[in-house]
């Protein structure tokens, strides 16, 4: 493990105990004794994780939170809090915490949310790096596709239809609306019949990218999960380490 982290604890007892946890776990750990250390800590550092106490003198948690978020490359932050202060931790992940664990903790599950989170923060900074890699490619000599045969123009699957000339998806009759990367998702298996489409054509599909599986599921994994459930979840398909597939729930595997 090579990840910093900053703990922020204005409990002497709680938070040597904290570090000892972390920095046996492989955590490279900073502990500030306030909210001022920290901020002036976020500052002059870089930190993958923040975990705070959220009621504290002066600087409380939630400002922690702030000035972290601020950060060009912002760490991922977790709250701890006691049973008073309950709704200002739930308050605190509209503005973007990971999560809050209420005090005392057991070490165990604080090491869970430290892994969850950091995994999600290098998930998101690869998806961030792909986006910025997305808006710079130049779109050159990109042949307008044909338009579709009459026959071609609806796809049914199911319960689920797809008119492409008029771009509208219906399931079980109702209309979904969908984002258009969803719309692209869902055309591209849709085409594929039953067949089982890899990570990387699907992102050359909807994201117009060449890249490795890995990063092709970080780009659409939050879109097939939001997918299924617009329309039913066993119609989308995951084949580890292959792709998706599209088909009616009782259509022959």
């Amino acid at each position: 493990m090579n990840e910093r982290i900053l703990l922020v604890e204005d409990d002497a007892t709680t938070r040597r105990l904290l570090v000892s946890g972390l920095a046996t776990a492989g955590y490279r750990v900073d502990d500030a004794p306030d909210g001022e250390t920290a901020v002036a800590l976020l500052a002059e550092s870089a930190f993958d994780l923040v975990i705070s106490d959220i009621r504290m003198r002066r600087v409380d948690g939630v400002q922690v939170l702030q000035a972290a978020r601020e950060r060009p490359d912002a760490p991922a932050v977790i709250l701890l809090t006691g049973y008073s202060s309950v709704e200002s931790a739930v308050a605190a992940l509209r503005l973007g915490a990971y999560d809050y664990l209420q005090k005392p903790c057991a070490l165990a599950e604080l090491l869970s949310r430290v892994s969850g989170a950091l995994q999600r923060r290098e998930e998101e900074r690869r998806l961030g790096v792909l986006r910025r890699l997305a808006r710079e490619i130049a779109v050159v000599d990109v042949p307008v596709p044909p338009a579709p045969h009459a026959e071609d123009s609806l796809l049914q699957i199911g319960e689920l239809a797809i008119d492409r000339p008029r771009r509208q998806v219906t399931f079980e009759g109702r209309a979904l609306r969908l984002t258009p990367i969803e719309y692209a998702l869902l055309c591209c298996l849709a085409e594929a019949q039953g067949r089982v489409v890899g990570y990387e054509a699907i992102v050359q599909a909807t994201h117009g990218l060449t890249v490795g599986d890995d990063e092709a599921q970080t780009l659409i994994r939050s879109h097939v999960h939001n997918l299924r459930h617009k329309l039913d979840p066993a119609y989308i398909v995951g084949v580890r380490g292959a792709g998706y597939m599209l088909r009616a729930p009782h259509a022959p595997a």
